[in-house]
């Protein structure tokens, strides 16, 4: 299994690229359904941008959780051309990148 850190990454990287082609999106997506996803795109890049680089992704658990994002965000690169679906998915990512990045700042405090 690959270190935490580089499967944030990943999706770091997965995440870039769908929101680099969010104009291409406008052409299948509703106002509405836009709307929706460029909020939890605007949230999933808040939250992987502060679980970037931290040690503790090292561990097993960091690991684990950092593998649920990426598989996410996987899952969203594979709906895109279904609307709901990808709405859906993006929340998906931005709620597992919160949690994680809610842990990592609880772990944090735990040790200072």
């Amino acid at each position: 299994m690959a270190d935490g850190r580089q499967l944030i990454e990943d999706t770091r990287a997965v995440i870039l690229e769908v929101a680099n082609g969010c104009d291409a999106l406008r052409d299948t997506f509703t106002d509405e359904e836009i709307a929706e996803f460029e909020v939890y795109l605007e949230a999933a890049q808040k939250w992987v941008k502060l679980c970037r680089r931290k040690v503790w992704l090292r561990s097993q658990e960091g690991t684990e959780m950092a593998q649920r994002c990426l598989d996410a965000a996987r899952r969203l690169q594979t709906s895109l051309g279904d609307p709901p679906a990808a709405v859906d998915a993006m929340a998906e990512v931005s709620s597992n990148l919160e949690s994680l990045a809610r842990v990592i700042a609880t772990k944090s405090q735990v040790l200072t």
